[in-house]
């Protein structure tokens, strides 16, 4: 039996996905628009994962990416389900999801993130800052290093080098 192939159509949704965020979204007509875009991919992954096509770790990856950009904590759960799937599978970019989509997840059903990995941005100070609040004290000491997430202020320095470009 050959081995399995990555998805061209979803490597395809995650490249746009990703192009989606090359920039600083600042007004709400532009945010609603890039909302629109996220939701038509999700839709599609979903049909993709009903069929069968989501079968590798770059395609569970790429799946997890565009469940992490929806509005939901279904689709938080959904990115944090796939992206452990494909961090299992050997996957290294996906530790760091696995991480991001639970923070996510916890945040949208009202918890604090434990990792500390996601940010807002403040339009007023140009700037991104963490969203609060964070229960570090969940972690083991390692946890963060072992998978990927770099610390808040490295995190911040990337970020807001990002707006500067």
């Amino acid at each position: 039996m050959p081995p399995e192939t990555d998805n061209l159509k979803l490597e395809e949704l995650f490249q746009d996905d990703q192009k989606d965020r090359e920039r600083v979204y600042e007004t709400s007509a532009d945010v609603q628009k890039l909302s629109e875009r996220d939701a038509s991919r999700r839709k599609r992954v979903n049909v993709m994962l009903e069929l069968g096509e989501v079968r590798t770790k770059n395609d569970l990856y790429h799946a997890a990416v565009i469940f992490q950009h929806g509005t939901q904590a279904a689709d938080f759960l959904a990115a944090h389900r796939l992206s452990t799937l494909a961090a299992i599978l050997g996957h290294r970019t996906a530790r760091w999801l696995l991480a991001a989509s639970l923070d996510r997840f916890l945040m949208t059903i009202e918890r604090g993130q434990v990792y500390g990995s996601q940010f807002e941005y403040n339009p007023v100070e140009r700037q991104y800052q963490l969203k609060l609040p964070v229960q570090e004290t969940l972690l083991v000491s390692f946890e963060k290093e072992m998978l990927g997430i770099p610390s808040v202020n490295e995190r911040l320095t990337q970020l807001n080098a990002q707006i500067n470009k």
